[in-house]
């Protein structure tokens, strides 16, 4: 997003580092009102990370791998985001899946990113026998329990960021009544407060270009969320991997896709359908994405340089600014799709 010198002084942004990400907070009120309310968010992403990083070996996350096959009680938090990644699963027919652990590892990220450097050349091994991924979780609400199939491993690092950042901007406006602000984690983010003359400018990440936009969303209220193949990638004895994985093939997604921007109403839904995207290929993108969902938009980014929408014909130059796509993908009433081909 861009620098906070673009807010009126009544927006405070405060800046901090985690869940290996940089996360921006800006909130309206007084300095001293939100300093102590960025502490706060401070402390919810920290003890988020302590519980959901597969980093940390005293995680519950990690306790619950170490039980794969056993029954296990888990904690609120773990269980709300646990039937979110069921349910996701469920939508997407897969292709988002959190049982992807073992394929991270197989392909290199076995260490925090930081730590993954240029040399030495990672070692990466070919897929094993990932039956569980069709079975899937087992998770009863009631109990408040998980079961994961033996030998699996959970990453949820595909859905928990998102679901800070949700769970944070909305504790913010109804406990605390923060009447604007933005909760933005690594470009998983969530604002409020805006309007049709005051929105929040959101700055597209170039995906050629480092440290350059090439765009502006424009958002009242929502979320929006970024996926890419060519920010967290290594070099491996079998060519360069990234950590978007597809379940199907059990090593990362080699369609042409290499970055997808979704806006909509709800940060976790934006950040599942980011990282689906860029799994899939082009096609099956349209298609699962037209289908299952309402009121999102998504910009695509192809290998061959291509920008692809899917969304309202006059949104581009409306709410995407700066964006000139090559292709357009748009809703139908009976729930087909259409495009349209050449430039605006």
């Amino acid at each position: 997003m861009e620098k906070s010198d673009i807010f009126p002084p009544s927006l405070h942004t405060y800046r901090f580092c985690a869940m290996n990400t940089e996360v921006e907070v800006t909130l309206s009120g007084g300095k001293e009102d939100t300093a102590r309310l960025a502490e706060l968010a401070r402390s919810w992403f920290r003890s988020t990370e302590e519980r959901f990083s597969r980093f940390r070996p005293d995680s519950e996350l990690s306790h619950l791998n170490r039980l794969a096959g056993e029954c296990c009680l888990v904690s609120d938090p773990m269980l709300e985001v646990l039937l979110l990644a069921q349910s996701y699963t469920e939508l997407t027919g897969g292709i988002f899946n959190p049982l992807i652990l073992p394929a991270l590892k197989g392909a290199g990220y076995d260490e925090s990113f930081e730590k993954i450097g240029e040399p030495p050349l990672r070692q990466a091994k070919l897929p094993g026998n990932s039956l569980f991924f069709r079975e899937g979780l087992s998770v009863d609400p009631v109990m408040k329990s998980l079961r994961l199939p033996p030998h699996a491993e959970m990453d949820l690092g595909g859905i928990v960021k998102s679901w800070a950042v949700k769970r944070l901007a909305a504790w913010l406006q109804s406990r605390w009544r923060v009447a604007r602000g933005c909760v933005n984690a690594g470009g998983d983010l969530a604002v409020w407060g805006g309007d049709a003359a005051d929105a929040w400018r959101i700055g597209i990440e170039h995906p050629w270009r480092e440290q350059e936009d090439t765009g502006l969303l424009l958002l009242a209220g929502g979320a929006a969320a970024t996926s890419s193949k060519l920010g967290r990638r290594w070099n491996t004895n079998r060519g360069f991997m990234h950590h978007l994985i597809d379940p199907r093939t059990h090593l990362p997604g080699t369609g042409s896709v290499v970055q997808c921007t979704v806006a909509g109403p709800d940060a976790v839904e934006c950040e599942i359908w980011a990282k689906v995207l860029c799994i899939l290929d082009l096609e099956e993108g349209y298609a699962l994405f037209t289908e299952k969902t309402a009121g999102c938009e998504a910009l695509v980014f192809t290998d061959d340089f291509r920008t692809c929408f899917y969304g309202p014909r006059e949104s581009p130059g409306r709410r995407w600014i700066g964006i000139r796509p090559d292709v357009f993908v748009r809703r139908e009433k009976a729930g087909r799709s259409a495009d349209w081909r050449g430039r605006l």
